[in-house]
């Protein structure tokens, strides 16, 4: 049985699952309304027991020229883990067969196609095909249940020589209360980082509604050396697991080693505030040192932690036509 939820229905579901996925949140949900999204919000519910929750999302429309568009739902939906692989299918199915009757008996939506990023890997499903990664599928994770000596003692010994240097050299780390200064100084940063490091950063009002807009899950947090920022990280909490979400960093004292020590402290941070994991967002899926993702994925895994690989990302196709022009439409703009 599928049934619009409460947000508080939500959260406490999403969050009951191992390595809580903030994507499937009320917050995020209402981040996605800030930015002009609809947004809608289902559970999936047991047919004997109409109150055990089995599963939950939440469903982004995305804008396409020409009235046109698809459905996203981000690393989702959760489904419960002691389900058999028939069981999740058979859920999913209904939410993507609900999903296209809504949007064109209700709303007269031209959605070409449904894209999700589940728990668990789909089959026999129609229509469906494996695509490029919308979130990374492969990330570094750090069990905090081990003590700081452990943490430590699992680094690299390299990255344990950083934040020891970063110490040395006088860096100070700082969880922000988002003062107006920090956040302007974080789009300057990034800016910069996405230029050097060739990716395509979010525009800055994308930052400024994420850090502004909430006050308990989204943190701020810099390094800097006497008043000079050097680095600054957008971290995310969420259920058991803090999340290293956006990171920019200045080219110039490089030599201070900031970034190790910011990182060593959002870790102890999430470790003292009790939370179980700290995840570090993706990193590439091969050692190829061609990868645009080496340099960051080499300066994470100095942390330790273990790998944890999701099954991709997955559209389902309602109108094959359309959905061959869009994918054309992609690849020459």
């Amino acid at each position: 049985m599928l049934r619009i939820i409460s947000k508080k229905e939500l959260d406490n579901f999403s969050s009951s699952i191992e390595h809580s996925q903030f994507l499937e949140s009320s917050f995020w949900e209402d981040f996605q309304i800030s930015l002009g999204k609809k947004v809608w919000r289902y559970g999936f519910f047991d047919d004997n027991d109409s109150d055990k929750l089995l599963g939950a999302c939440i469903i982004v429309e995305k804008k396409l020229p020409l009235s046109f568009g698809y459905l996203y739902t981000p690393r989702g939906p959760i489904i419960k883990d002691d389900l058999d692989n028939s069981k999740k299918t058979e859920i999913s199915t209904t939410l993507f067969k609900l999903f296209r009757d809504i949007c064109i008996k209700e709303f007269k939506i031209k959605n070409i196609f449904f894209k999700f990023e589940p728990n668990f890997t789909p089959k026999n499903i129609k229509q469906i095909k494996k695509v490029k990664d919308f979130q990374p599928s492969k990330t570094l994770i750090l069990d905090l249940s081990k003590s700081e000596e452990e943490l430590l003692k699992e680094m690299h010994g390299k990255t344990r020589y950083n934040i020891r240097l970063a110490e040395k050299r006088g860096i100070q780390t700082i969880k922000t209360n988002k003062e107006k200064k920090y956040i302007e100084t974080f789009l300057s940063l990034i800016e910069k980082t996405s230029k050097r490091d060739n990716f395509k950063s979010h525009p800055g009002y994308y930052y400024e509604k994420m850090l502004k807009a909430f006050d308990k899950n989204v943190d701020l947090w810099i390094a800097k050396k006497d008043e000079k920022v050097i680095c600054a990280n957008i971290i995310i909490s969420f259920g058991d697991t803090v999340t290293y979400l956006h990171g920019a960093s200045s080219d110039e004292y490089k030599n201070l080693m900031a970034p190790h020590l910011l990182q060593w402290n959002q870790i102890r941070w999430a470790k003292e505030n009790n939370y179980k994991y700290y995840d570090f967002w993706g990193i590439a899926k091969t050692d190829d040192t061609k990868d645009r993702w080496h340099g960051f994925t080499r300066f994470k895994k100095g942390f330790g932690g273990f790998e944890m690989v999701f099954p991709g990302t997955f559209d389902v196709v309602y109108d094959k036509d359309y959905y061959r022009l869009y994918n054309f439409i992609k690849k020459i703009i």
